[in-house]
């Protein structure tokens, strides 16, 4: 099965979250017993001329919208998820998105190449037999968010026309 490196497009300006930190960073959610979040939690975007609400969030932490998240509870139904709603207000527009608690699965091979701080993969070699056939997986081992999915998976998102994603191939070993 093939894999790719899932992040948004950067043709694209996601919506960035203000006043996340401490709340909606990636070690504060890295565990599910971690997030604390009432089900109406509101984060105001910071007002970009060119932002536009994409399918999927890298930062601060990987979340992604209604539709993504419907076509990943149809790969895998038991993987929980967190909604959070972010609002602008210069736009008068809402939107609803979803933080996934994915299983964390350490999978890259030698030969894997990385920036200084291991927060983000060049290149990835990945070992198929850790995967298991997973649709979705965040990489373990790093010290940033990168989002693994199968060619499957990211079909069907492409399919529905998501907007804002990018995707990266990966070798499969």
């Amino acid at each position: 099965m093939e894999y790719y490196i899932l992040e948004v497009d950067k043709r694209y300006v996601a919506p960035v979250p203000v006043g996340w930190y401490g709340k909606l960073d990636a070690k504060t959610v890295k565990n599910a017993e971690s997030l604390e979040l009432s089900n109406h939690t509101i984060f105001f975007v910071e007002d970009h001329m060119q932002m536009v609400y994409t399918d999927i969030i890298k930062f601060p932490c990987f979340m992604v919208s209604k539709k993504v998240k419907d076509i990943i509870m149809l790969y895998d139904p038991f993987i929980r998820f967190e909604r959070i709603i972010f609002f602008s207000k210069e736009r008068s527009k809402s939107a609803a998105y979803y933080f996934p608690f994915l299983e964390e699965i350490d999978c890259l091979l030698e030969g894997s190449e990385f920036n200084k701080a291991k927060s983000e993969v060049k290149h990835a070699r990945v070992e198929k037999e850790k995967l298991a056939g997973k649709s979705i997986i965040r990489i373990g081992g790093l010290n940033g968010t990168c989002i693994l999915i199968s060619m499957d998976l990211a079909n069907s998102i492409l399919r529905r026309d998501a907007v804002g994603i990018g995707l990266r191939e990966t070798e499969a070993v």
